[in-house]
């Protein structure tokens, strides 16, 4: 234990001293003249003990100064953190220094990983919208290149949208060294020839958003609105090809392909998921709880006319004297949700408050079987006579484990 103390003490001295040199350069030089003063003193003129005092009273107020010099740069540093986490928002500033790392990574780490895991995407998507002039299509070589996206150069910032904190990045990608290879079969009036088509350039330009959840165990990540798109295309050579001339729906028909795959996934309100997980269980998931809370709807609308009921039957919401018949709106009385995992079926209790926006604040709790599965929220209104119910919107939830052995879904 005393060793331990004289450790603690020895260290605290050695930082005392360090503090007081930086803070009075010419000191090392007044210690000598200090201690020989002090000798004469001591051994020569002994007349008093004046020099141990006034040395001791000294170190006593330089030590006081060190130790509120502490107090107010932690003082400091708390303040920073705190108002760091509380603020709003922050002014808005470039990011040189992340495009600078990307340069360095990008090539031999992101690249190769990110052309792996988009080769099945890229290949699923364009055979599902392959234009009819086309029999088969199938990617022969992709690659992202060696030159990355630029993210935040001329703006960078933070803010608070509906109680949480979201980064505001700008994203630019303009490069000419991508590879998508493309050998596509052709069909009538070109049946039997193959056109090898080369995606040699992409721009691709925006404002993209990133939103810390489960208290930074992931990040969910979206554009802002749908970004502007450009592709370079070339056409191979070679036997039974054919020019770029007498295929002018591909650039078009691959750009719209880009667009409508990004506002499918990447668009603003659809997000993807970053996975940070603290935890790595080594294990599939086989089940769980899935907790849904039913908070509020807004600007809802009564359909008067081929109203959708809960049993899937059409139906018309008989028209009162303050409502109006056709195909009109007016508020909602009495809704509730429906929820629908696999085959088991849950309903909310009726919204109390009759208009345009009901609340529920109500928490339904469902077995969930396996690593994934989808939720239908069905939204009804029931009639004046309590008897009719009306079919006032849908929306689906996909859930699934995010990554294999990931405790995050």
């Amino acid at each position: 234990m005393s060793k331990r103390l004289r450790e603690v003490a020895s260290r605290e001295a050695n930082q005392l001293w360090n503090d007081l040199v930086s803070d009075k350069p010419l000191l090392p030089f007044l210690v000598p003249v200090f201690l020989l003063a002090w000798g004469i003193e001591r051994w020569i003129v002994p007349l008093s003990n004046w020099v141990p005092l006034v040395v001791c009273v000294w170190a006593t107020i330089e030590y006081g100064k060190h130790q509120r010099k502490q107090a107010v740069e932690e003082l400091n540093n708390k303040w920073k953190r705190h108002f760091l986490c509380t603020q709003p928002t922050t002014p808005i500033e470039p990011c040189e220094w992340l495009n600078k790392l990307l340069m360095y990574v990008w090539p031999n780490f992101l690249e190769p990983k990110l052309s792996k895991k988009m080769l099945s995407l890229v290949q699923k998507r364009i055979k599902e919208k392959r234009p009819k002039p086309i029999q088969s299509v199938e990617v022969q070589d992709f690659t992202l290149g060696t030159a990355p996206p630029i993210l935040g150069l001329q703006k960078t910032y933070w803010s608070t949208e509906g109680g949480q904190q979201v980064l505001h990045m700008g994203f630019e990608w303009d490069t000419n060294e991508m590879s998508l290879l493309l050998a596509a079969k052709l069909g009538v009036p070109f049946k039997g020839k193959v056109a090898r088509i080369i995606i040699n350039s992409i721009h691709i330009k925006g404002d993209i958003r990133l939103t810390p959840i489960l208290d930074g165990q992931g990040l969910l990540y979206s554009f802002e609105c749908t970004p502007e798109v450009r592709l370079g295309i070339a056409f191979g050579s070679g036997n039974q090809t054919l020019p770029a001339t007498e295929l002018p729906v591909v650039s078009s028909w691959l750009e719209k392909l880009l667009i409508e795959t990004l506002n499918r996934t990447l668009v603003e309100p659809r997000r993807k998921c970053f996975s940070l997980p603290p935890v790595d269980y080594k294990k599939h998931a086989v089940g769980g709880t899935l907790s849904v809370t039913i908070v509020k709807a807004r600007n809802l609308t009564r359909v008067t006319s081929g109203s959708k009921s809960s049993l899937g039957e059409k139906r018309s919401f008989s028209s009162g004297t303050n409502h109006q018949t056709g195909s009109g709106s007016y508020g909602v009385r009495g809704a509730f949700v429906e929820l629908t995992l696999d085959e088991l079926i849950r309903k909310s209790k009726a919204s109390e408050e009759n208009g345009m926006s009901p609340t529920w604040n109500e928490t339904i709790e469902m077995a969930f079987h396996g690593n994934s599965g989808t939720l239908h929220l069905n939204l009804y209104g029931r009639g004046s006579n309590h008897m009719k119910v009306d079919f006032l919107g849908t929306c689906q939830v996909k859930v699934s484990q995010f990554l294999a052995l990931s405790p995050i879904f």
